[in-house]
């Protein structure tokens, strides 16, 4: 235990030599500040160059609700959570697809588990889904996926353990889910009515784009090196 005391005594000497840190989302923030007091903190959305305004206006028309997946299939990220959501929803009414992992199908669901994409493939796989659902139950700092999933027009649904929350919620804070009740409330909405999928559609397509890498880098210009 001295030696555990001693290594977080040497960590906040090291936290107390930074001018400002650079948070990725409010989730960040909060943890870090949780255990350290910043002298001077930004909280800037982050990105990556392969991450491009792809947004298109969706066609919400099937009958069913088309929902996406997209990571490992631990506990931590909610899937099985997910599933178990899904399996107390009528299943001729939605199905899911999978993506990151293995290929397959479940014995009595419509899920079905697509394996990994790749650049080539990655148009058709947004486009194949109405939401993607990101179902964290561990804290994630940001959630890259969410970002690329709304490049390409897709509402997404994210706990609120998720930072890119701070995102998602510009769009629609119905989006951003408590507990896993409000999770199957929203799903079962979606399924009786795809109205909210077209008004977050919408307001997505009609906000203008500010996640590329020449923006990222300049709010970290403006925001951290200027102020």
């Amino acid at each position: 235990m001295n030696d555990y005391d001693k290594l977080i005594a040497y960590y906040r000497q090291c936290f107390n030599l930074i001018d400002c840190f650079h948070f990725n989302s409010e989730i960040a923030s909060k943890v870090y500040s949780d255990y350290i007091t910043p002298k001077n903190s930004k909280v800037i959305p982050i990105t990556h160059a392969g991450i491009k305004d792809h947004r298109v206006k969706k066609s919400f028309d099937d009958k069913i609700l088309r929902i996406g997946f997209i990571g490992n299939l631990t506990p931590y990220k909610g899937f099985p959570k997910l599933l178990q959501i899904l399996d107390g929803i009528d299943n001729t009414k939605w199905d899911l697809s999978v993506w990151g992992c293995h290929v397959g199908k479940e014995t009595h669901l419509p899920v079905f588990y697509k394996g990994k994409f790749n650049s080539a493939t990655i148009t058709s796989v947004y486009n194949s889904m109405d939401v993607l659902v990101v179902p964290s139950i561990w804290k994630e700092t940001f959630s890259l996926v969410t970002l690329e999933a709304l490049s390409y027009g897709v509402p997404v649904i994210v706990s609120n353990n998720v930072g890119a929350k701070d995102i998602v919620k510009l769009y629609d804070e119905k989006f951003v889910f408590n507990n896993f009740n409000e999770l199957k409330s929203l799903l079962e909405e979606l399924i009786s009515s795809k109205a909210l999928l077209k008004k977050f559609n919408n307001k997505l397509l009609e906000a203008e784009w500010c996640y590329s890498l020449d923006k990222h880098a300049q709010d970290i210009i403006d925001r951290i090196y200027i102020d």
